[in-house]
């Protein structure tokens, strides 16, 4: 069927990827560029597959729908699928994934579509390369994951009745849940990341993982961080919480300054240590409301339908179920905090004596199944690490 995918698209001229040109016409910012850009988003010159069976073999996630109300399952004969984030990836990740026939068509579509070989830069890097370009990189290995635990598991997947991921890994489960087709999920996060890196250039910040102890008083000390930060040329200083983790960690989000007060000043209000994270802004926080102007016009311009199984939102812990709900948090994805633990306690939180469903923790990378294990060990007992 991928092999049908790769023709079919082979083609496509992928307008996102002029997002990121290098144009100085007009001195115009490449947050500009980018929100003129993103109203052309749905006009990549590719045709609208045909209702049916040709739309069904053109996407490599659809499903046909069934009309009929699902009945009570047993939760131990059910799966939840997991789909890692940015910060999961590392130079060959995908190595695993080279004797999976539909995951190596998968990443040879993916490059047909974006204009550059993802499946190079997972497994060879360098680096520095990746990171710049590891959100279309994590989309297209996690799939690739997914492929692998159709191979070793196929029965398990066949019974998800659930799924999320961690920010943007929740668009790499809209792609199972076919609410998006691989091609728009991938030029979308082609365009996400650009205009995630032209905020992160017009006002630098960065992220801050901090590790509390139960007394912490983490309220007192953004507050106290966004004071200390603030002066003439910083008259509204953000820091706040951009991540929950589990319980106990956070990853705080904001303006330099405030989040040296934060390392600096911590343990005065119960950071026990901290750590930053490896991003170029600050992502999942105020600063990128420009890139999510960019966002909201190209999600508009996006063909978006119903999830055919529940997608548990990271942006508010709830299951995305209709178009307007999709829509709507891809846009928030950019801003909102990453709700990931209350995500885990709608999935997994059941009486002592109801049964956990299996859940596949999809890689690159294991942080998924080890923050579950912190959230929730008894469904982190009925889960798989997918490792690519």
């Amino acid at each position: 069927m991928l092999s049908l995918i790769r023709r079919a698209y082979r083609k496509v001229r992928f307008l996102a990827r002029a997002v990121g040109s290098k144009s100085n016409k007009n001195n115009e910012s490449p947050l500009r560029r980018l929100l003129q850009d993103a109203s052309n988003f749905g006009e990549a010159g590719a045709a609208i597959p045909a209702e049916g069976e040709l739309q069904w073999a053109t996407q490599p996630y659809a499903t046909q729908r069934s009309q009929e109300p699902s009945p009570y399952v047993d939760p131990k004969e059910t799966t939840v699928i997991l789909f890692p984030g940015q910060g999961s990836q590392r130079v060959g990740m995908g190595r695993n994934l080279q004797e999976v026939p539909a995951a190596k068509e998968l990443y040879e579509l993916a490059s047909s579509i974006v204009g550059w070989d993802v499946g190079r830069v997972c497994r060879e890097g360098p680096a520095e390369e990746l990171d710049r370009r590891c959100q279309t990189a994590v989309v297209v290995t996690a799939l690739g994951a997914l492929e692998m635990a159709r191979d070793t598991r196929p029965a398990a997947v066949e019974r998800a009745r659930a799924a999320a991921g961690f920010s943007l890994g929740e668009i790499t489960a809209l792609v199972f849940a076919d609410a998006l087709s691989f091609e728009s999920a991938l030029r979308l996060v082609e365009l996400r990341t650009a205009a995630m890196e032209a905020a992160a250039r017009e006002r630098t910040g960065g992220m801050l993982t901090v590790w509390l102890a139960p007394d912490a008083k983490l309220k007192e000390l953004l507050a106290r961080a966004r004071d200390r930060a603030r002066s003439p040329d910083l008259p509204e200083p953000v820091c706040l919480i951009a991540n929950y983790l589990f319980p106990g960690c956070k990853v705080l989000a904001g303006d330099e300054q405030a989040l040296k007060f934060v390392e600096a000043e911590g343990r005065k209000w119960g950071v026990k240590r901290s750590a930053r994270v490896r991003v170029s802004g600050a992502f999942h926080s105020p600063l990128m409301a420009r890139a999510e102007e960019a966002v909201r016009e190209a999600v508009n311009m996006c063909s978006v339908r119903e999830p055919r199984l529940p997608v548990t939102s990271c942006v508010d812990a709830r299951a995305a179920r209709s178009v307007a709900g999709v829509k709507r948090r891809l846009v928030r994805l950019t801003t909102s905090p990453v709700r990931w633990e209350q995500v885990l306690h709608v999935l997994y939180a059941r009486p002592p004596d109801t049964p956990q469903p299996l859940t596949l923790a999809l890689g690159p990378g294991g942080a998924l199944r080890s923050t579950l294990k912190l959230v929730n060990a008894r469904a982190w007992d009925s889960s798989i690490q997918i490792d690519v």
